[in-house]
């Protein structure tokens, strides 16, 4: 899992794409309007992530974020592929899915 991931996330009619770094289980990255930060576990092919969200003050993009969101994700990971989705601050109603391609 360790590297440089390419994301693209969807919330319902929401969707964006980003930059994730992986390391030793600490994921830091962001996009032009958030910035992002947690960690993720593997066991096997099984993937679990906690990941804030925090808007980005210095964003030229509008602000759909008022203050930081905590996502609990779980999913797979197989090859430089990978598929996470879960829910903002245990908020079940609202599911967010995540696409992680690994850079080469």
């Amino acid at each position: 899992m360790e590297g440089i991931w390419y994301a693209h996330f969807t919330s319902g009619q929401l969707n964006g794409d980003g930059v994730a770094v992986l390391r030793d289980g600490i994921i830091e990255g962001g996009d032009p309007a958030h910035t992002y930060s947690g960690s993720y576990q593997e066991e096997g092919s099984n993937l679990y992530a906690n990941v804030r969200v925090s808007p980005y003050a210095g964003s030229s993009q509008p602000a759909d974020l008022t203050h930081p969101i905590t996502f609990f994700l779980k999913g797979s990971v197989t090859g430089n592929y990978a598929r996470v989705a879960g829910h903002p601050d245990n908020r079940p109603e609202a599911l967010v899915s995540v696409e992680l391609r690994k850079g080469l």
